[in-house]
């Protein structure tokens, strides 16, 4: 699994390029690809964090 931060940064990446294809006009159809791979990020993320937050209420 990849790290939190590395997660963070793709995240962000991702985010930035939706803004800017939001803002050239960019077809919808990409756009809306672009949405899914920034929920996907997200949802990895969401599920990295709660797993390494279990973990530490194991120890």
């Amino acid at each position: 699994m990849r790290h939190l931060l590395e997660l963070k940064r793709e995240i962000e990446s991702v985010r930035e390029e939706l803004d800017v294809a939001v803002q050239n006009g960019v077809e919808g159809t990409e756009c809306y690809e672009i949405s899914l791979q920034l929920d996907s990020l997200i949802a990895d993320y969401m599920q990295l964090k709660e797993d390494k937050i279990q973990l530490r209420n194991c120890s």
